[in-house]
């Protein structure tokens, strides 16, 4: 099911096709389309391929009838990623520097899109493209729109050669539109007026990207692949997955890594043994100062609603007060009104601890300290997820943190000790907690 904060509105598509002056013949088009590019404009054949843009981050790419022609139902989707798996570079760069510097990846790429199309198959394109900028302002990178004039070429080159019904959708933004997340999957599914549940045939879906997770392979020189996002998109759409070398080659499965994945988390919560006691949080003193430490997203909010709010503690937070020295001000007043406050910030380093001991021994309260332990990519993951699900685990409208929010926090982190001035530190390892509906929405796959 799609995330709840998941809506398309139709007001958002918006016409971007590129003026048909500008386009390039490269020597991998066909004759057709050699021939039409000499006819003066008035006897031109209209465009096959169309631009628009759905959901404000989605670039689509629709080749002739691709949504209205007839397949059998319910629907076999054949999903391919683009660069890496359709085609590659001619230049043997890892980006395309110009719309025809592109190859097919492999000589049997398009008689096997055709042979699939033959048999009933939707063929789409889904594909990552964050260097790409859909702004239309003056404030828009040159390079990004470079980048989306050069990808738009290439992309019509492609179509019109395969000369197939084909929608390509291409993720531009940082949000739901990316792989692994399915916001390109839900808008193949709108647009291709398809319910998830019940229209589609799974069992004969599959998708083939290169982002596969595999490690290196010095005896064959392959490299490491650079993320596990086609295979874990896959897993969210509830689809089969195979690399181009098993799709198109017909090589034997390669063994993965996931650097992450969420459902080891779950399994150690139900396999745990139930003698072990629950971290709980005891208030020693009616007034007192309690600092958390721990990356964005490590649950810090969450333990103060559930486990401190109730014990009558204040919170002063860094990002609703945007200023340390405004939070030591506000904590200050609540000590002097004899209220025990928590700081729900980072506190990472052992200077900035320091500060908070300094307004403990001034206001003479003891301070004590609530270590949350979570890794780097456990936080990205839990941020990437509650911002991107609305409501369902996103009460305060938090918006998602770049990955630096997460590096950063690593770099000047250093795990606190009593001997710095506390009193006590409680420990605080990460489990998840919440309802079926967001259990299942937390164990999909959000970050690459």
């Amino acid at each position: 099911m799609p995330p709840a904060s998941l809506k398309r509105v139709t007001s958002t598509d918006r016409d971007i096709s590129p003026p048909p002056a500008k386009r390039k013949v490269t020597g991998t088009v066909n004759s057709n389309v050699v021939a039409n590019f000499f006819k003066p404009t008035s006897q031109k054949s209209p465009e096959k391929v169309i631009f628009h843009v759905s959901a404000e981050t989605i670039l689509v790419a629709r080749y002739e009838d691709a949504v209205t022609a007839k397949r059998p139902r319910p629907l076999k989707i054949a999903a391919f990623d683009f660069d890496d798996t359709i085609v590659a570079t001619k230049s043997g760069n890892r980006f395309s520097k110009a719309p025809d510097d592109w190859r097919w990846w492999h000589a049997t790429v398009p008689g096997r899109l055709k042979q699939l199309h033959h048999d009933g198959y939707a063929v789409v394109i889904v594909s990552n493209q964050g260097a790409v900028s859909l702004r239309a302002d003056t404030k828009a990178p040159k390079d990004g729109m470079r980048s989306l004039n050069n990808f738009k070429g290439k992309v019509t080159a492609v179509l019109n050669t395969l000369e197939l019904p084909i929608t390509l959708y291409a993720g531009t933004g940082p949000d739901l539109s990316r792989k692994p997340r399915t916001g390109m999957w839900q808008q193949l599914l709108k647009d291709y007026g398809l319910s998830d549940d019940g229209d589609i045939d799974h069992e004969n879906c599959v998708f083939v990207g290169d982002a596969a997770g595999r490690e290196a392979d010095k005896a064959s020189g392959t490299r490491k692949d650079h993320a596990c996002s086609d295979r874990d998109f896959a897993a969210n759409v509830g689809i089969s997955f195979q690399t181009p070398e098993e799709y198109f080659l017909g090589e034997p499965v390669k063994s993965f890594i996931r650097t992450f994945d969420p459902a080891s988390y779950v399994n150690v919560e139900l396999t745990a043994q139930t003698d072990v006691s629950p971290i709980v949080f005891t208030k020693k003193h009616d007034v007192e100062l309690v600092l958390s430490c721990g990356s964005p997203g490590a649950g810090k909010s969450t333990f103060y609603w559930q486990h401190m709010q109730p014990l009558g503690y204040e919170r002063v937070n860094q990002d609703i007060l945007k200023s340390r020295d405004k939070c030591i001000k506000v904590a200050t007043q609540c000590l002097e009104d004899r209220q025990p406050v928590v700081v729900d910030n980072t506190n990472a380093d052992i200077e900035t601890r320091a500060a908070w001991i300094g307004v403990a021994r001034k206001m003479k309260v003891p301070i004590r300290l609530v270590y949350f332990t979570a890794s780097a990519k456990l936080c990205e993951h839990n941020d990437t997820a509650r911002a991107l699900t609305g409501h369902l685990m996103n009460p305060e409208k938090r918006t998602m943190l770049p990955k630096m929010a997460f590096t950063g926090f690593t770099a000047r982190h250093r795990e606190p000790r009593v001997e710095e001035g506390f009193e006590d530190i409680t420990r605080v390892d990460f489990k998840f907690e919440g309802s079926d509906e967001q259990k299942a929405q937390w164990m999909r796959y959000w970050i690459s």
